[in-house]
């Protein structure tokens, strides 16, 4: 099983912390015979990522756009230049921990029906993180998220979890099926992306994940949740400098999300009950002004505001991450 998997990295102005994760990836000894190729596909960084890539990693495949063309479309410009049978999909922000992707291979050779695999992702001190993406629907606007992922996935996130890399093989009571991952770290057969022609493009950031596994599973493929494996991740490092256009990014693919995957009037549903959140929240801080002394409210505020006004403006993408170019 020797030299099977290529490491596809996307990043925009990360310069240290994709310096930590292929640090990372050189020290984890047991990957090593495995890897064919490791891609970064920068979207026009400006921080000093190529100089950083160019001293640091010569041997590395580095890929500047021009521009950030988001994350699918950047995926797929790695997929097409991937050797590897299989490609792991790696946030910047996340590092690998010593002998744990290696369960994920050896687990995917053993489970041919499995298309997609996660880990589980933790914090620096082992505290888990949500590694599980609920799947956009009515539910999931009217109910709390927590109570939509599977029930060994609690919402809270300060238990610790010991590392044990030494375990080479997942047992079966750990291999738990599931609608959809947290695309920080993803393990995705090769044939499979080929069949379903990549990401789907008109994802720029956010909801390409959840796409692609819902895609997998139509065709009979397992996405697969590992909670035995552990990655890194550095959560919320990559996305504070534009955290309102980055949330209305969301919405702009869920907006394509919600329209690709149900009916019209499911769709004209789903918008409406949105529309009416954002404008009871308005309505009430408004009413209530004292409330906007708390900063995080304020922050949300001017969040809905702007969510409000690209919904009378007709959903356009310019609202969001595109229209200035910034990138995780």
């Amino acid at each position: 099983m020797a030299s099977i998997l290529s490491i596809i990295i996307i990043t925009k102005d990360t310069e240290q912390l994709l310096k930590s994760l292929l640090l990372s990836i050189e020290k984890d000894t047991s990957l090593k015979p495995y890897i064919q190729d490791i891609i970064i596909i920068d979207n026009g960084s400006t921080d000093g990522t190529e100089v950083m890539i160019r001293e640091k990693f010569p041997s590395l495949q580095y890929l500047k756009n021009n521009e950030n063309k988001g994350f699918a479309a950047s995926a797929n410009m790695g997929i097409t230049r991937a050797k590897g049978d299989y490609l792991l999909f790696l946030n910047s922000d996340t590092r690998l921990i010593d002998g744990e992707v290696v369960k994920m291979l050896h687990f995917m050779e053993e489970h041919k029906d499995v298309g997609i695999c996660g880990p589980q992702l933790v914090f620096p001190d082992m505290r888990f993180q949500r590694s599980l993406a609920v799947v956009p629907s009515l539910l999931s606007e009217l109910l709390p998220q927590f109570l939509l992922i599977p029930g060994h996935q609690s919402p809270i996130t300060n238990h610790r979890s010991p590392v044990t890399s030494h375990q080479s093989s997942i047992t079966s009571h750990c291999i738990i099926d599931v609608p959809s991952l947290i695309g920080a770290a993803i393990l995705v057969r090769k044939s499979l992306l080929k069949r379903l022609g990549g990401f789907d493009e008109q994802f720029f950031f956010f909801l390409e994940e959840t796409d692609l596994c819902l895609r997998a599973r139509g065709m009979g493929q397992r996405v697969v949740f590992l909670p035995d494996v552990k990655v890194i991740h550095l959560q919320g490092q990559t996305v504070r400098k534009a955290w309102v256009k980055g949330r209305i990014e969301y919405n702009i693919s869920l907006h394509k999300f919600i329209k690709k995957h149900h009916s019209l009037p499911y769709y004209i549903l789903f918008q409406w009950i949105r529309f009416i959140k954002t404008s009871i929240f308005i309505i009430c801080t408004t009413c209530l002004p004292f409330l906007l002394f708390n900063k995080k409210i304020r922050r949300s505020y001017s969040y809905y505001a702007r969510l409000l006004l690209w919904s009378l403006s007709g959903y356009p993408d310019s609202f969001g991450l595109r229209s200035n170019r910034s990138r995780k």
